[in-house]
């Protein structure tokens, strides 16, 4: 991954308005996190010849359904948006509906979601610079599946942007 970057912690405020945004679909936590996010990758995504194209991590169809929002979704457009730069929603789709990974243990998260997702759109992506964006960063392991799977699909480089750090 070209880059990691999160601005908040999750003990603490940072943690509470994730949960705040996720559970409660609290927009307000949404935009919040959003403008904290920005700071951390403004420079780099405009970059000499980067122009990155934004796009989430996605939540599995039945996650979407029970909570009522893709937080990571809301994140990557609300950040593209004050970035200036393309949004590419559903850019990756999830494909198993796996445990969440702050149930799992550190050992069995890479496990967890390894063949969790696929690329959608692969013209769309094929040769550029993706920032992808989710909510909380634990281990990297779902990040880095993702990294896995568009890298595969033909994408160049793969930044990550975080709400928080668990």
């Amino acid at each position: 991954m070209a880059l990691c970057r999160a601005p908040l912690s999750y003990a603490g405020t940072g943690g509470a308005l994730v949960r705040q945004a996720k559970f409660a679909a609290d927009r307000a936590a949404l935009v919040f996190l959003a403008r904290a996010m920005v700071p951390c990758v403004a420079e780099w995504a405009r970059g000499p010849g980067r122009r990155a194209v934004v796009t989430s991590v996605p939540l599995h169809p039945h996650k979407l359904r029970t909570r009522g929002i893709d937080q990571a979704a809301v994140l990557a457009e609300l950040v593209a948006r004050r970035l200036g730069l393309s949004f590419l929603p559903h850019g990756l789709r999830r494909t198993t509906d796996t445990l969440p990974q702050g149930d799992v243990r550190v050992v069995s998260r890479t496990r967890n979601v390894a063949g969790a997702f696929e690329v959608r759109r692969r013209g769309a992506l094929d040769g550029r610079t993706v920032l992808l964006v989710d909510d909380v960063r634990t281990s990297g392991s779902t990040a880095g599946e993702c990294a896995r799977v568009l890298q595969r699909a033909g994408v160049r480089t793969v930044a990550l942007l975080t709400a928080v750090q668990a």
